[in-house]
């Protein structure tokens, strides 16, 4: 299989992973979600789709805006607050699952031949 079919295949399953976390419930009691921590989410989330749509069509900005959009996740994750009721397997396979997917989709970007295609033009 062609490297960048097997991308795209990445690509397509990062988008249904997000749509599917979002249909996710959502605790009704957890209201200590500050101001920061959504705009951040909101911030983040438009770079991280962004970022899938550039990668879609192997434009340059598509990694650096992709990555960007991981590194910043992380210290968003860890300031949200602990829910007050435990999530559900299914959530947590979610959130496992595209964790993973950031993952692979990092390594195929940086450390395969599909890097070349995402070289700028001089």
């Amino acid at each position: 299989m062609e490297i960048s079919k097997l991308f795209r295949g990445l690509i397509a399953l990062q988008v249904l992973t997000a749509i599917a976390m979002v249909l996710m419930p959502v605790d009704p009691n957890n209201e200590t979600l500050t101001t920061i921590a959504l705009i951040g989410g909101i911030i983040t989330s438009l770079f991280f789709f962004v970022g899938l749509v550039l990668l879609f069509i192997f434009n340059a900005w598509g990694r650096p805006i992709f990555t960007a959009s991981i590194l910043l996740a992380i210290p968003l994750t860890l300031s949200i607050p602990e829910a007050t009721i435990p999530i559900g397997n299914l959530e947590a396979l979610l959130n496992w699952f595209a964790g993973a997917l950031d993952g692979a989709m990092l390594a195929v970007m940086y450390l395969t031949s599909l890097k070349e295609r995402f070289q700028k033009e001089q």
